[in-house]
């Protein structure tokens, strides 16, 4: 029974996390999200940008991304960058620190987060005090782990999306965009 409980949370102790919580976002999770957006060219900032997979995403739709990571010696808590929009994949471990410093720095916030990651207790306030504007949940699971896992992806996601002024939280399910 304990196997299969760790197995349908996508979660298995033979597993062992990626240093860094480093899972890089496949193209269609940020086609999506901007997709739905519809943003003006903007400077945006990707604070946990890996090897550039959401940012490359992202440049094709004519925005100047700001690109830093930690594995390049650019910890968000540490740096600045004055930028329109914030639009990242934190580290899970991070994440609510992400979402607060996210939050003072920029007038439009997304966050790719686990579907059920506002219902932990301990976030309810984080929520309440800083009500998004969307959650938008994707309609397929991605696979972060580029086939290394074999057989379908486990993790369900969605993109929680705040807008200065805009807090009505409306919920909107994202269809997975056809190749472009």
């Amino acid at each position: 029974m304990r196997q299969e409980q760790l197995n349908l949370t996508g979660f298995s102790k033979k597993e062992k996390r990626r240093d860094l919580d480093f899972y890089p976002t496949p193209p269609a999770v940020t086609i999506a999200l901007m997709d739905f957006l519809k943003l003006q060219p903007c400077v945006i900032w990707e604070p946990a940008s890996g090897t550039g997979s959401m940012s490359n995403v992202i440049k094709n739709y004519g925005h100047i991304v700001i690109e830093t990571d930690i594995l390049t010696g650019n910890d968000f808590f540490n740096t600045y960058n004055e930028c329109n929009a914030i639009i990242t994949n934190p580290p899970f471990n991070l994440s609510e620190k992400f979402i607060v410093k996210s939050l003072q720095t920029a007038d439009i916030v997304c966050m790719l987060l686990k579907c059920q990651y506002w219902h932990a207790a301990k976030r309810i306030n984080t929520f309440k005090k800083s009500l998004p504007s969307y959650i938008l949940p994707l309609t397929w699971r991605p696979d972060f782990m580029n086939g290394e896992r074999g057989g379908s992806p486990t993790m369900e996601v969605l993109w929680t999306v705040w807008i200065k002024g805009n807090n009505d939280c409306r919920y909107i399910p994202l269809e997975k965009p056809f190749k472009k």
